[in-house]
């Protein structure tokens, strides 16, 4: 029986820290592995967690020393093209633009013949703060170095244009959703506003407290549940404390993913106003959960939301347009039935089976072109 063909995914932070782009490597190797021997180099960040172990399908080898402040992902970005290189495989495939894309450079330089596959993930790097960390020319390097770039989003494939990849070499294979993960559907709580995301700028979350204050001259029932953590934490407990708002906005912290859904589940309306979003697989939780959705048209969440269809969207930075979309959700049964019904087809499209046979596709290209060496 012929070896498979062997894939290094490089990402600089998997199991157990998971999130999209960890979630799109655990599908694919698990789904796939019955055709291809794969390997995952990946940052180690904390000294407990093994150097090299067999989970779902792969083989997990985490680079570096367990070293405060995330530098294991600088360790990882340096030395895994060395490791690559060693381990010879077909094809080289980086998740995330930045540590994975630099890695991609230097492997480039010192290897022409491995094929290199970049997904790209992140929906934030326009913001000016990620512009000034990694100048323009890297960042155009990181997108011109691949072979193949695969995109979650529209958004991001159109950036990648921009920044001069061939347009010949950009596939669109969003992020996927695991319909079977979904919980049995809960009694929906009256007037409930759910939101699912990390407490952080770009999910604009100001701006739906401010909403609910507005909402609540309408609705005094109504509260907002959020489910997250994260840096902005305190700035936004101190808005809701500003706005009299302590008894209608309930902080459930970090939650696993399946009482996440459950919280969506429960929830009137969800509502995520990001500032800046890859995709948003979040609106695709909350559609299957067969919650309306309403979502900013910004990044890749157009490529989920078709405002009016199975969700609305609205302009970002805007309480009003929130506030807006809420009330007319919550008085409008027969709106919010047919954006449900409507978002049961979406969800399928975006069933993981579905996505990984698009990376199986081109995975199967690449290792026709491949030559041994």
């Amino acid at each position: 029986m012929p070896a498979k063909p062997k894939i290094v995914i490089l990402c600089s932070s998997y199991a157990p820290f998971m999130s999209g782009a960890e979630f799109f490597i655990k599908e694919t190797t698990k789904q796939l592995q019955d055709n291809y021997d794969f390997v995952v180099l990946t940052a180690r960040f904390k000294k407990q967690l093994a150097k090299e172990e067999q989970q779902d399908g792969c083989l997990v080898r985490r680079m570096g020393f367990g070293l405060p402040f995330g530098l294991d992902k600088f360790y990882f970005m340096i030395f895994s093209p060395w490791l690559v290189i060693k381990l010879k495989p077909a094809i080289a495939h980086g998740v995330m633009e930045s540590y994975a894309g630099v890695a991609l450079i230097i492997l480039r330089w010192f290897n022409k013949k491995i094929p290199l596959i970049l997904t790209l993930q992140c929906g934030d790097l326009d913001h000016p703060k990620k512009q000034k960390k990694i100048p323009k020319w890297l960042w155009r390097k990181i997108h011109t170095t691949p072979d193949y770039i695969t995109a979650i989003s529209s958004f991001l494939g159109q950036r990648a244009e921009r920044l001069r990849a061939s347009n010949k070499n950009i596939s669109i294979i969003p992020n996927g959703f695991d319909v079977n993960e979904l919980p049995l559907k809960e009694k929906v709580v009256e007037k409930r506003i759910v939101c699912a995301a990390r407490l952080s700028w770009e999910k604009g979350i100001e701006y739906l407290i401010t909403a609910v204050a507005e909402i609540k001259k309408i609705y005094p029932n109504a509260h907002l549940v959020l489910a997250g953590d994260g840096p902005e934490k305190e700035k936004i407990q101190g808005l809701v404390e500003k706005l009299g708002l302590a008894d209608s906005v309930f902080f459930k912290g970090f939650l696993p993913h399946r009482d996440a859904l459950k919280e969506i589940s429960q929830g009137e309306v969800f509502v995520c106003p990001s500032l800046a979003e890859g995709l948003g697989n979040v609106f695709l939780e909350g559609q299957a959960c067969g919650t309306p959705v309403i979502g900013t048209n910004v990044g890749g969440i157009p490529d989920i939301i078709q405002d009016g269809f199975n969700g609305l969207l609205i302009q970002p930075k805007n309480s009003q347009a929130i506030t807006e979309a809420i009330i007319k959700i919550f008085s409008d049964k027969n709106l919010a039935q047919h954006l449900t019904r409507n978002a049961t087809a979406t969800v399928q499209k975006f069933a993981w089976p579905n996505i990984v046979s698009q990376v199986n596709d081109l995975y199967k290209h690449l290792c026709k072109k491949v030559l041994l060496y």
